[in-house]
């Protein structure tokens, strides 16, 4: 009938074989996830990189942009454009000159506060200022 075939006994030695493939199976898979997870990171922040390298660019172009329409230049071309300003019109800008000077303003020295004397001080708490103050301002 059926034949059954003798067990054979399994070693320690299989047993720690079979976990360490087991466990070095496991390793391969989570290494290989993460190494994955760490390329698809590289490449976002590339892109990002470079998304930001274009924003900087595009805001410098605004900011150019920015100046120029602040300049009577644009404005001018801006109305002529527009039909309110003919093209025939002329327009002068007064430009004053003024020529720096030959020699470097002397510094002055600054005016400096110098206590006053105690006598100065004394004339002016007499009862004749007191009076005079009273009389003037209506306070002492």
């Amino acid at each position: 009938m059926s034949e059954s075939r003798p067990s054979r006994p399994v070693s320690a030695a299989q047993i720690a074989g079979i976990l360490s493939s087991t466990l070095a199976l496991f390793f391969v898979v989570a290494f290989a996830g993460k190494s994955l997870d760490a390329y698809r990171l590289s490449k976002w922040r590339d892109r990002l990189q470079v998304e930001v390298a274009e924003m900087v660019r595009q805001r410098e172009e605004l900011e150019e942009e920015v100046r120029r329409r602040q300049s009577a230049a644009w404005a001018e071309e801006a109305l002529r454009d527009a039909g309110q300003v003919s093209d025939d019109l002329v327009r002068v800008i007064v430009a004053t000159f003024t020529p720096s000077p030959l020699e470097s303003p002397t510094r002055r020295a600054s005016p400096t506060v110098t206590p006053a004397a105690a006598g100065q001080d004394a004339l002016f708490r007499s009862d004749n200022w007191r009076a005079w103050q009273r009389l003037i301002w209506g306070f002492d």
